[in-house]
């Protein structure tokens, strides 16, 4: 038991320091964007209504972590192979948000987030867009639960994405591939270093 806390404190430490880097980095790639960053016209967009459905996206984003945690709080690794995985996603989307220089989608309606916005961020972040990371937030859960809920409320929340125009389809769809290789990397990771049996 000592082993998997020990685990868990680690994991929450990669976490709390990916998490700061990405922050850091966001108010840089923002400037850079509005300076030189390239928008296009996604026509997939056009087949959804556009509305603020702010409320809804931050309710299903949470909601995800309270229901992962509840399904796997008993068992500690699964909470820090979670930690592992959200830590990648940021790092990753350093990368791809720095190869993949977007400015917002026309139409953008701006996201009324009261954790990112009052919180995390000091302002509002827009540049913030290949890959989706709310999408690959709660992709990952399903990848590393197999639980089925999560299929639906990713679907869920990256529809709503999209009819606020806050992502490109583009952004939603490379999100599940990057769940999933980040879910099966960290899976190998702690079966590698023999993490599952401590």
């Amino acid at each position: 038991m000592k082993k998997k806390l020990l685990t868990l404190f680690v994991s929450l430490l990669f976490l709390a320091a990916a998490g700061r880097v990405f922050v850091r980095f966001l108010v840089y790639h923002q400037e850079r964007i509005n300076k030189s960053g390239f928008q296009f016209n996604d026509y997939i967009l056009d087949l959804f209504p556009r509305g603020d459905y702010s409320l809804y996206i931050f309710g299903i984003t949470y909601s995800s972590l309270i229901i992962y945690f509840l399904i796997r709080f008993t068992k500690i690794n699964e909470l820090s192979k979670f930690a592992v995985a959200y830590a990648l996603i940021l790092l990753t989307r350093i990368v791809t948000l720095t190869l993949v220089p977007l400015r917002e989608p026309m139409g953008l309606v701006s996201l009324n987030d009261p954790i990112l916005y009052n919180i995390v961020f000091d302002g509002e972040i827009t540049a913030d867009l290949f890959y989706s990371g709310h999408t690959a937030f709660v992709f990952v859960m399903f990848f590393l639960s197999k639980k089925y809920i999560f299929i639906v409320l990713g679907v869920a929340v990256a529809i709503l994405l999209m009819m606020q125009r806050i992502h490109y389809s583009i952004d939603i769809a490379a999100a599940i591939p990057f769940a999933y290789l980040i879910a099966r990397s960290v899976t190998w990771m702690f079966d590698k270093f023999g993490l599952e049996k401590t």
